[in-house]
């Protein structure tokens, strides 16, 4: 008996979540943000990689109340730097963007919980300054994925915290933990 109540109970959590979805399916708002991410930077044949700070720009439609898509625009503000054999080496995030398909889900009136899933178009710079001729840009894409959550301040303002494995290809590996503010339109 006890196991029917149970799954009474479950069914009926269920129908009334399903129930809420289906009214809301008719968000198709627009939404953009910026924020900052602090990135962290690993290649096989460069260690020590320092972190380095990236502005981060998404802007996103609202499919339904259950997924969006998004661009997402990073650029370095610092580098991410190590020395090899006594040289500095730097590396800048430039000019590098994603899409991404954003699965999402409500768990309150004021609070939801994403996914996202794409490709990320990674262009960095190369400098090292005690031999300028060896100076060069790399680019590439790769898989990209990350989890996060926003909170609704008012309507139309909102605040994220998320967690993106922006590039992993060919030895490097991209990633950071961002906040961001955005506005709903």
């Amino acid at each position: 008996m006890k196991s029917h109540i149970v799954a009474l109970s479950v069914a009926m959590a269920c129908t009334g979540a399903f129930a809420q979805s289906k009214s809301k399916s008719s968000d198709d708002s627009m939404y953009a943000s910026v924020g900052y991410q602090s990135g962290q930077y690993a290649n096989t044949d460069l260690t020590n990689l320092s972190n380095a700070n990236h502005l981060v720009i998404t802007v996103g439609k609202n499919m339904s109340a259950n997924y969006a898509l998004e661009g997402v625009y990073a650029s370095g503000l610092s580098d991410s730097s190590t020395t090899s054999l006594g040289t500095a080496i730097n590396l800048k995030l430039t000019s590098s963007y994603g899409l991404y398909v954003k699965p999402k889900m409500k768990i309150n009136d004021s609070i939801e919980v994403f996914g996202r899933l794409g490709y990320f178009n990674s262009k960095a710079t190369i400098s090292v300054p005690a031999f300028p001729a060896l100076n060069s840009d790399a680019s590439g894409t790769s898989p990209s994925w990350g989890l996060g959550t926003s909170m609704k301040f008012t309507d139309t303002i909102y605040g994220t915290l998320d967690w993106m494995q922006m590039y992993k290809k060919d030895g490097f590996d991209v990633k950071g933990l961002g906040l961001s503010v955005g506005y709903k339109f």
